[in-house]
Formats: structure tokens, C-alpha cells, sequence
């Protein structure tokens, strides 16, 4: 009788100590995907990003002015190229937006951000890779759009708005 009471209590301590460790692993994964979009996007999402298409130059405060350059490629990829001045003859670097297994991901340099939002009106992309702060494009009119770059990397937030005129 005592030996059946233990075996008892024995498999009653695995199964606590199992559905601890299953609770400790869920939250260790769902800590781990903080943060990373959970939207599935398709082409047709990336199509609302067309109004971006053209020559744009980037204004801030009390900062240069820079020269960007964006092309649809196909139906997933629009190709971003980055000037220092507005003669567009030398391309400063080189940056992306795709659509990839429902995913849509934006890289410049080592960076890369996930879109947590894509509609007519701009999108929402959140820092995966190299990068600690947000990108929110906002179209304000055919000709003019924001860029608003956030982040909280210093231990206070920080907010850079870009004003981004097309260049006809």
C-alpha cells in the first residue's frame, strides 16, 4: 500500500514538474517572438505601397538633406536606392522592400524591420535585425510623405520626422 501511495505521488510530481517546464518553454518562446509582426501579408498589400514609387528628397531639422530613390521591380520587391545630393549619380547605398512567405521586410544596410501594417495610407515596420528603432512611412499628399523614425535605444524615446518631397 505505502509503495502504490508513492508511485502516486511520484507521477503526480513528473506531470506538476513537466507542466512547469512546458509553461517555462511557451513563455520563453512567446518572449522570444515579442514584438515580431504577426500579419500576413500578400502582393496586393505591397501594391498600396506604389504612391512611394519616384525620386524623393528627405528634410529634418537641423539635418543635410538626403536623396532617395524608390522602384517596384515586381509584384514583391521594391528596390530603394539612397544619394547625397540631387544629381542621383551616385548611389550611397542600397535598400529594399520585399514580401516573403507572407512576411514583408524592409533592409537597408545590416538592418532589417518587419511590417507590422501595410494600407493605402503608408505602413508600420518594427526593428528585427540591427536596428532598434521604428520606420512609419505616412503619405500626406501624391507629392509629399513622412517618414517617423522612433527609438527608445538610450533609455528615452526618440522621434525623427522626415519630410519626404517628391522630385519631378
Amino acid at each position: 500500500m505505502k509503495q502504490m501511495h508513492k508511485n502516486r505521488l511520484t507521477v503526480a510530481l513528473v506531470r506538476v514538474a513537466v507542466g512547469m517546464l512546458a509553461t517555462v518553454l511557451v513563455s520563453n518562446v512567446a518572449l522570444a517572438q515579442r514584438g515580431l509582426p504577426r500579419t500576413r501579408f500578400n502582393s496586393s498589400d505591397l501594391k498600396k505601397l506604389h504612391w512611394i514609387e519616384g525620386r524623393w528628397r528627405g528634410d529634418a531639422p537641423g539635418q543635410a538633406p538626403f536623396f532617395e530613390q524608390y522602384r517596384f521591380v515586381n509584384d514583391s520587391t521594391l528596390e530603394i536606392a539612397y544619394f547625397s545630393d540631387s544629381s542621383f549619380a551616385n548611389s550611397s547605398g542600397r535598400g529594399r522592400v520585399y514580401l516573403s512567405v507572407g512576411r514583408v521586410y524592409h533592409v537597408s544596410g545590416t538592418g532589417q524591420w518587419g511590417a507590422s501594417h501595410i494600407d493605402d495610407s503608408g505602413a508600420f515596420f518594427v526593428p528585427e535585425r540591427n536596428a532598434s528603432n521604428s520606420v512609419s512611412w505616412e503619405v500626406k499628399s501624391p507629392d509629399l510623405w513622412t517618414a517617423t523614425l522612433r527609438s527608445s535605444a538610450t533609455g528615452q524615446e526618440q522621434v525623427t520626422i522626415y519630410q519626404m518631397h517628391r522630385i519631378k
